[in-house]
Order: C-alpha cells, then structure tokens, then sequence
C-alpha cells in the first residue's frame, strides 16, 4: 500500500523529479565553468640500490625500500624543490612550486610517482621534466657517499606526462553528481508531497477517508461525444457513468423509497451540479418524470446556463407556494425538467430553514417520480445540510485531486448529525487519457431565445464550459 501510494505520487509529481535533476544539473554546469581548469604532468621513478661489496641482494632491496619513503618527502623540502624550478625557468615563489609537486613512494614495487599541477599546462610539463632530469643528481648530491657508486639509483620508468585535457574540473563527474543529487532531492520532495497532499487521487483514498460506498467514478472529458439530435447526449461518458449510477440506485432494496436526491460536496468545485445534471438526464432518458432543483441561492448558476433570466424559482415557491408547474422549465428532454434557485429578491440565506420547505418536497413527490435537489456544499453552509437532512438519500461528489480527504470525512460527520441517509460517494473527474470520444457538429439551434436543453448543457460542459461553480 505505502509503495502504491509511492507510486502514484511519484507520477503525479514527475515534475519535481524533473527540476530538481535540472537544477542540480545546472549547478554542476556553473562550478564547472567557474573551475579554473588544472593539468596535471606524471613522472615515474624506479628506485633501486646497486649491491655493495658485502652484500647481498635482499639486502640492496631493503635499502631501497627503507629510502623510497623518504624520497617522497625529500622532493618537496624547499631544497630540492628550489632546484627543480630553477632548473625549468619556473619564476615562481618556492612555497606555490611545493603545493604544485606531490610524490608517492610504494615499497612494495619501488615505484616513486611525481605528480605536478598547474593551471598552465606548459608550466606543469615542464616541472615534471625538471624534476625527471634533475632528481636522480640532486638525491646523489645529498647522500654523497665518499664511493665512486652510489648507494641508490632513481631511473625514470614514465613520464614526464602531458595530457591536454585537465584534471580538474572532472566534468563528467560533476554532472553525473549532479543528476544524481538532482534524483535523490525530487524524490525526497515527492515523498514529503505525497505525506502533507490529502487531496484525492484514488479509489482506495476516497473510501479510506469517508468510510462511504463508491457509487460511480465518473471520468474527465476534454472533448464532446456524439450528439442525437433532439435528445440527451446519449454519448457522453459523463452521462453513461451516472447511467451506471441511476441503476445502482434503482436496484436498491430501498429504491422506491428513493424520491429525492440531494447532491452535495464538502466544497466548492467538486463538480456537484454537473453531476446531478447528468443524473437527472439519466432518470428522464430511463423513463422517470424528473426534475432539477438548485437550492444554492447563494451562488446561483441554472437560470444563467439556461439563458433564461431571472425567473421564479425555488426562493419564491418557498416564499409563496404554488403550482411547480408554473415555476419549472422544459429540460430539452422529454421527462425532464428544471426549477432555479428563483428571483433576486427572494434569495435569503435562510432559506433551507423555511416551513414551507417539507410542503415543497411533498409537491415536488406528487409531481415527478424523481426529484433531484442540485446543493451547495455541506461545510460553508448550514442550508445544504437542511436539504440532505429532509431529502430520501443523498449522494456526495468527490473530485479527483480537488477534494481533501479531511474535508470530505468532516463533511460525512455533519450528514450523519442531522442524520441524513447518505447513499454514497461519486469519484468525479478521474483522468481516463486513453479513451477517445468523437464528436458530430451541433445541431443548429432555430429558435435563439429558446432555453437550453439539457443535452446543449452537456455539450457546453464536455467542451470546459462548466455548470459547476460549486
């Protein structure tokens, strides 16, 4: 589970990965071209000791092996080291030639290995052939021993060396550094993401944070499917999901019980009236005489996407009752229809807490089969919950990524204070990137000042002009 939850972060949050291993990559670019470049010139020694006059071999050998060490040392004592740069030419301070030359006496393979750096390529070749012509004399010098032979030998074996390409700064190193440090701090900014992100991004976390039933998932559309002209959009993927919904509600053991459905969301944005849009075309295309009701009267958003002005609506039938009849418009669709939040003037933000609130969803049941009550959401307004409390069943809308697991459990806690029945969750806008939908052109519409049909909502929505402010 924790390696899912990995996973899916990591793929959510590439991006991360991707700038962190950019930017690193481009802070190892910069110090390598900040980095004076350095050459470095290798010369090898093969020290040895001639045998003397009474002895042996292996005891020649451990002379040498005893010296090699010192001679490591000896190359760089402002002696020897005051030689070999005026020996080169090298007009330079004695204390920087000894930080360019560093030596190496293995005693193992007697092996001396001189190494010069330097900024200057030609400066460094050129200590390092000093120090292979002159070593050899300046070590004799020193040791003099009073004999024609002297008791140890340095041959040069290698070198002097001269590579153009320098040693220092090791590009090659430094981006391969970089992109590693680059990996390693996307990934610990996807984790710390994945652990503060209470957003929803799956099944699994929408029943882990409510404890809810999945109704439906309803999948992301970014392009309009087919169109029968007259009818609902019986291609949308949006209204097939909440076909699969309409089924599972209907096929309840409660479901004659089932009269109104209250659609709510813990928040704004969640995709609440689209969905209860679809839900409603999906119960009128089944045969059921359905109407949508918005009780947001807070934020209306019906009678705009409807053009139909400001109407009576839901506010003035509380305010003062009547015939439904007189106040619903013609959905578009045969058997459906749709009621706003009513006129300006009758909007109060208590509203929900009317009396005449159980007499309007008594009418409504006489009316229509179905009756679908479009809410604001539960946690900012105390009206929402009023409606999901007097309504047979209510559904709670999801969105994927948008909602947050705390909110949404939170919203589920109020629902069960006012003990409403809550049927479930919809998943809405869940990415499906490997379906395709084809789309035919419009429908021309003849009469300009007419509403807008439900399947002209639909259309409007699959192609991002959203109903849902909520």
């Amino acid at each position: 589970m924790i390696q899912d939850n990995f996973v899916r972060s990591a793929l959510r949050n590439w991006w991360m990965v991707l700038l962190s291993v950019l930017l690193c990559t481009g802070i190892a670019a910069v110090i390598t071209a900040a980095t004076v470049p350095v050459y470095e010139s290798t010369v090898r020694f093969y020290v040895f000791a001639p045998t003397a006059t009474g002895q042996t071999a292996l005891q020649a050998d451990e002379l040498a092996r005893l010296r090699i060490v010192g001679y490591a040392r000896l190359l760089t004592s402002e002696r020897i080291v005051e030689q070999i740069a005026k020996a080169s030419g090298a007009d330079l301070p004695i204390e920087e030639v000894q930080d360019m030359i560093s030596a190496n006496g293995d005693a193992e393979t007697l092996l001396l290995t001189v190494n010069v750096r330097s900024t200057d390529q030609d400066e460094a070749s050129a200590l390092a052939s000093s120090v292979a012509t002159n070593f050899n004399r300046l070590v004799n010098d020193l040791e003099d021993s009073g004999s024609a032979d002297a008791d140890t030998r340095l041959n040069v074996v290698a070198g002097p060396t001269s590579d153009d390409n320098p040693v220092s700064p090791r590009e090659t190193l430094n981006y391969g550094l970089g992109i590693l440090v680059g990996m390693a701090l996307g990934m610990g900014l996807v984790i710390l993401r994945g652990r503060s992100d209470a957003s929803l991004y799956s099944v699994d976390d929408v029943e882990a944070a409510s404890g809810l039933r999945l109704l439906a998932t309803v999948p992301a559309v970014n392009r309009a499917g087919r169109r029968r002209s007259g009818g609902a959009d019986r291609e949308s993927v949006v209204l097939e999901a909440l076909r699969n919904l309409r089924t599972t509600l209907r096929f309840r053991s409660d479901a004659d019980a089932l009269r109104t459905i209250a659609v709510t969301s813990s928040s704004r944005g969640e995709g609440t009236s689209t969905v209860a849009l679809n839900l409603a075309a999906a119960f009128a295309e089944a045969g059921h005489r359905t109407v949508l009701v918005e009780t947001d009267v807070r934020n209306p958003q019906l009678a705009e996407t409807l053009e139909t002005g400001e109407r009576r609506g839901l506010s003035d039938v509380l305010a003062h009752p009547g015939d439904l009849l007189d106040v619903v418009t013609p959905g578009g669709e045969e058997g459906l229809w749709m009621m706003g939040a009513g006129s300006a003037d009758e909007r109060t933000p208590g509203v929900s807490g009317s009396a005449d609130l159980d007499h309007f969803l008594d009418e409504a049941r006489k009316s229509f089969d179905i009756v679908i009550l479009d809410t604001a959401s539960l946690l900012p307004f105390a009206d929402a919950r009023a409606f999901c409390a007097v309504s047979d069943g209510v559904v709670v809308v999801a969105r994927y990524g948008r909602s947050n697991q705390g909110r949404l459990k939170a919203a589920e806690e109020m629902l069960d204070l006012v003990h409403a029945n809550v049927l479930g969750v919809v998943f809405n806008a869940v990415p499906q990137s490997k379906r395709r939908f084809a789309r035919s052109p419009s429908t021309p519409r003849s009469d300009r000042t007419r509403p807008r049909s439900a399947s002209d909502i639909i259309a409007l929505e699959q192609r991002g002009q959203h109903l849902d402010r909520r």
